[in-house]
């Protein structure tokens, strides 16, 4: 089922506008298909239409209701056999003969624009109507009645494509009457256009002003239709004392998926006070009460809002809580955790370690040696070159200084052989020294 919103990508309204044949030359000839559909509760048939025009090859599609249609019932899809129908609207008449099979149709149609139709719009102020402005008025029935309506109504120069696209999308004076009504008076035609698309209607903005939602602007009232900011959701919002919210906090809400039940949820999971901004945070950053419930059973009950939005902002999961237990460092504050994940403290990294010689190292000193490179590559480099078991302290001090296993091997090339650790800090610290003396 194709809905309303989707017949506006229609071709016709996207082709330049070509120049106006003379009256009496306005036929276009072409083929078309047709298919049964079923939507919006009634019958409808869609037909695309493919022709000819000056020069171009021409796709347009249009959904009629069944009974617009007579002589055509694919509907009755037991039915087969030569179709003739024909559609006389007041630009002008499309006439189609082809063949059926089942809920399906297809042929050859001819079109003839009215001349009278033509007299009728030059005398609106349409007096350079082209054949493909002509002919899609045709198809969406726009008529002499409904133009003058319209400008009666403020709506004198609007656009022949303005027009078509009133007709596809069910702007008419009505609608534009009821707006009024409403308190929406002048709007463009492209406001008037986006609130059906968009399904902004007067029970739409009553129902809102009796949730306290006056005079909002056209744009708020269709970004509220857009993210689904319902009456029904400012009600409920405000039975869990969420009130007087602002339009752009009731969007936000839908836009990250904060619903009464996930507030009522928050709520039973000991955030019931919470402010709107911080249940957004909960969502944009995944914290839940499955979340909450979870760290609770890991042996952090009572976390605050903070805390949970920086565990997983940074990553800090079950799952890594769990794996760094049973690396041997369990019982971790919640700041141990995320300053871990911020550095790259994982759990094979304490184990890499461990099968370098260095394990029971403090949360501290790991995040220090992940800060500065001390890496287990580094460790086993330095033992290479005969510097083993240096404590954890002075190989992080070794990184913060450059010293490596090629400055090592430097030194060695300039006979300086056999230094401390100590040595080799100081040796870096004080730059070309050891290249002007000899041991």
């Amino acid at each position: 089922m194709k809905s309303l919103f989707a017949l506006a990508t229609m071709s016709l309204l996207l082709v330049p506008a070509a120049l106006k044949a003379p009256a009496q030359q306005r036929t276009i000839e072409g083929r078309w298909e047709a298919e049964a559909q079923y939507w919006d509760r009634e019958d409808r048939v869609q037909i695309q239409l493919r022709a000819e025009i000056e020069g171009d090859r021409i796709s347009y599609g249009t959904t009629f209701v069944a009974g617009e249609l007579a002589g055509l019932d694919l509907h009755q899809t037991d039915r087969s056999g030569p179709v003739h129908f024909e559609l006389e609207r007041e630009a002008g008449t499309v006439v189609f003969d082809g063949e059926q099979r089942g809920d399906e149709a297809w042929g050859e149609f001819v079109w003839t624009g009215s001349a009278e139709f033509l007299r009728g719009m030059e005398q609106l102020g349409y007096d350079d109507l082209s054949l493909r402005h002509h002919f899609s008025m045709t198809l969406q029935d726009v008529t002499t009645a409904f133009v003058q309506a319209m400008q009666e109504r403020g709506y004198q120069r609007v656009s022949a494509r303005d027009l078509i696209r009133f007709r596809i999308f069910g702007v008419d004076s009505e609608f534009v009457d009821e707006m009024a009504e409403a308190g929406y008076e002048d709007l463009s035609a492209r406001e008037l256009v986006r609130f059906r698309i968009h399904g902004v209607s007067v029970e739409y903005i009553e129902d809102l002003a009796q949730q306290g939602y006056r005079n909002l602007t056209e744009e708020d009232l269709v970004r509220f239709r857009i993210h689904g900011v319902s009456p029904e959701f400012i009600a409920e919002m405000g039975e869990l004392g969420y009130t007087n919210l602002s339009p752009d906090d009731l969007r936000r809400a839908r836009i990250h998926g904060v619903s009464p039940r996930f507030a009522r949820e928050m709520s039973e999971a000991g955030f019931d006070r919470v402010s709107l901004a911080d249940l957004v945070q909960f969502r944009i950053h995944g914290v839940s009460p499955e979340f909450i419930a979870d760290m609770a059973e890991l042996g952090y009950p009572g976390l605050s809002a903070d805390d949970l939005r920086r565990a997983r902002i940074h990553g800090v999961s079950v799952s890594f809580i769990r794996d760094m237990s049973e690396a041997g460092y369990d019982h971790l504050s919640m700041d141990d955790l995320v300053q871990f994940r911020i550095h790259g403290v994982s759990p094979e990294f304490v184990d890499e370690l461990k099968d370098t010689g260095y394990d029971d190292l403090s949360g501290r000193t790991l995040q220090r040696m992940r800060i500065h490179g001390v890496s287990p590559r580094f460790i086993r480099e330095m033992a290479e070159v005969g510097y083993e078991n240096i404590p954890a302290e002075t190989l992080i001090r070794m990184r913060i200084h450059n010293v490596d296993a090629g400055f090592v091997k430097e030194l060695e090339e300039h006979n300086f052989k056999d230094l401390s650790a100590e040595q080799l800090i100081e040796a870096k610290i004080h730059s070309g020294w050891w290249r002007r003396r000899r041991p």
